[in-house]
């Protein structure tokens, strides 16, 4: 690689040191527009790819983690018989001591129909916290409707897994 003449012609009017210096001079200029525009960009790009593998491989584990207990639940409730869900359903009503208000209990497909003509609220959420929890039985309609005493509903439930 040549210099362009009218450099060739200036470094020739200059002294040896005088060469050296610009060559020196030429070379780290040279070494720090390759640092601010390779070294500089690569880095900060590798920073940000460790921080996007840190935060992807942290929600990769928490995928994982859903996955399996997915397949645990999934396995759970397969194996569970449509008399061990009225069991759980029956068991959960008496442990609150909600059987009383039930006034009808209907089971068609696997789902169960029930309805409080009268219940607390709060009673109600309880309950359907605990079936949630214990019978993995979970409300996929419900119809509540405000009654005149205070914090009671009337309560229309489909209960399925």
């Amino acid at each position: 690689m040549r210099a362009p003449a009218p450099v060739v012609r200036w470094l020739a009017g200059k002294t040896r040191t005088e060469r050296r210096i610009v060559t020196s001079v030429a070379v780290a200029v040279g070494i720090a527009v390759l640092w601010l525009a390779i070294w500089q960009p690569l880095h900060a790009d590798t920073e940000a790819m460790r921080t996007a593998r840190d935060v992807n491989a942290t929600a990769l584990a928490a995928a994982r983690k859903m996955t399996e207990e997915a397949v645990g639940l999934a396995r759970t409730t397969a194996a569970s018989t449509p008399a061990d869900t009225r069991t759980a359903l029956e068991r959960t009503l008496n442990q609150h001591n909600l059987r009383g208000a039930v006034t009808q209990l209907d089971w068609q497909d696997g789902r169960a129909h029930v309805v409080f003509a009268a219940v607390s609220y709060d009673a109600l959420i309880a309950l359907l916290e605990a079936l949630q929890r214990d019978a993995g039985l979970r409300a996929i309609d419900a119809t509540l409707t405000a009654r005149v005493e205070p914090g009671t509903v009337r309560a229309e439930l489909t209960l399925a897994r």
